[in-house]
């Protein structure tokens, strides 16, 4: 079968899952039967890849204006929610980590310490525990694609190889699983503000950028350390002489000479936003809600945090560049701006659903068929299915079809869907079995370390661990902070 035709095949498929719902589903209104078609048809399209998924994301919002009779600035003014902003500037400093080479200053820097490469295990860990912290801030995509020559260097200097020599295929697993299981803040992966948004949009309830983390990185630090031991019992086969680790890293962070301008205005910016990001929880707990402090605080929502730190790059001096400054729109413009798009397209659908009243009777009717009725036996069923659905599917794409379908089932069930929200945003991040499951799966894929079979094997392990971490976390630290009540 030649490109165009299975490009063609992909879309009739799309069409036919659309016809499939519209007949299926006659006991909805007819509002609600146009929405699950375009909803299923688009599912299907960011599943098979038939067209570019930011080309998907606008033409189901055009079909929601066509056929579902969603007002233009309605459907369109998803692409103007404050999530797209965030993650705008988010974006663009994660860019300037990439432009400036910070990234490699961090990694090799850790790296040549002797405690990190004590051990072949704690080499492991090692890297896990730098692939997280950048991952938190970055997204898995880039995060990966920045750190995997740092650790194909590594394994040269280390003298590994594929072959006989697991310890190279369990760095990979390390790379990818790092990376992914980073949940831990607002901006480390799209299924984290996709979820926020529509639980906002559904609910009135906005979560914090202080909020998040307090639930969501012991998800991070409990799934790292899981993702550790497997490689470390399963992949210690051929473990290399360490030492040889440490002198490679020694040189390399050599080679790096001092801070450059253009890194330390990447430091500067990525401290403001965080700063700015946590702002709105901290700075009321200290000076008082209705102090001016406070007051100005609570203006600062995650978005103009990130815009107003990313600005800065585009400000600060550094005379190591032709422009004179840090970041350039030149330099900007190479950000997968489809990916914008992409959210924008999720949220009007997640929207449509809830207003047309879908997202409540498919909630209804998982309801019955399940018989999950409260908000723990439903975060765990949709735990389960976000993980199973990013298996086949990206992580957005996950997020996109699964939370509203969470939140569904909770208003079916007559309970408070944000737990369940929350609990399926945090698990659509965790499929990784197969080299399509996620980006970071498929990049260190393409290194010929890791073969397919052993991704799959290995996933297997941390897919269970991951739905039962996400669970018991959960289960411990939402109802303590106050959701769900």
């Amino acid at each position: 079968m030649t490109e165009k035709q299975a490009r063609l095949a992909k879309c009739l498929l799309a069409a036919g899952v659309f016809a499939a719902l519209w007949f299926s589903l006659g006991h909805l209104t007819e509002t609600q039967r146009v929405v699950a078609a375009i909803f299923g048809c688009t599912v299907t399209l960011w599943a098979t890849e038939a067209l570019p998924t930011a080309v998907t994301a606008l033409l189901s919002t055009c079909l929601l204006i066509l056929f579902a009779g969603i007002e233009y600035k309605v459907a369109f003014g998803a692409y103007g929610h404050y999530i797209i902003h965030l993650f705008i500037g988010s974006f663009i400093i994660a860019k300037g980590i990439e432009t400036t080479g910070l990234n490699k200053r961090i990694a090799w820097n850790i790296l040549k310490q002797p405690w990190a490469t004590r051990s072949p295990a704690l080499l492991m860990l090692t890297m896990g525990a730098i692939v997280l912290l950048i991952s938190s801030f970055v997204s898995n995509t880039a995060t990966t694609a920045m750190m995997l020559p740092i650790v194909m260097t590594l394994l040269v200097g280390l003298k590994v190889d594929a072959g006989d020599k697991p310890y190279a295929a369990g760095a990979m697993l390390m790379l990818t699983w790092s990376a992914s299981v980073a949940v831990g803040t607002p901006v480390s992966t799209p299924p984290n503000m996709i979820g926020i948004g529509l639980i906002e949009e559904a609910t009135g309830t906005r979560v914090g950028f202080g909020q998040w983390m307090l639930f969501a990185a012991p998800v991070s630090l409990a799934m790292l350390a899981v993702a550790w031991l497997i490689v470390a019992v399963f992949f210690r086969k051929g473990s290399p002489d360490v030492a040889a680790g440490h002198q490679a890293a020694i040189a390399e962070a050599g080679q790096l000479g001092p801070l450059r301008a253009g890194e330390r205005n990447v430091l500067i910016a990525f401290a403001v936003a965080v700063l700015l990001w946590l702002a709105p929880d901290v700075v009321p707990m200290i000076a008082g809600k209705e102090s001016a402090a406070g007051e100005l605080a609570g203006r600062i929502n995650s978005a103009v945090a990130a815009l107003l730190a990313a600005g800065l790059l585009f400000l600060l001096p550094d005379k190591d560049t032709e422009q004179g400054v840090t970041m350039t729109w030149k330099q900007a413009r190479t950000i997968d701006w489809g990916t914008i798009l992409l959210f924008g397209g999720g949220l009007a659908l997640g929207d449509a659903m809830f207003k047309s009243g879908l997202a409540k009777a498919f909630g209804e009717w998982a309801v019955l068929t399940t018989g999950a009725n409260s908000v723990w036996t439903i975060s765990f069923v949709m735990i389960v299915a976000a993980i199973l659905i990013s298996e086949l599917a990206s992580n957005t794409a996950s997020a996109t079809t699964m939370v509203p379908v969470a939140i569904g089932l909770a208003q079916g069930a007559g309970v408070d869907p944000t737990i369940p929200a929350i609990a399926t945003t945090v698990a659509s991040s965790l499929g990784f079995m197969l080299p399509i499951s996620t980006a970071p799966n498929a990049i260190v894929y393409g290194s010929g370390l890791l073969p397919a079979k052993a991704m799959m094997r290995a996933g297997i392990l941390i897919d269970i661990a991951g739905a039962l971490i996400v669970f018991g976390v959960l289960r411990l630290t939402l109802p303590a902070l106050g959701f769900g009540g």
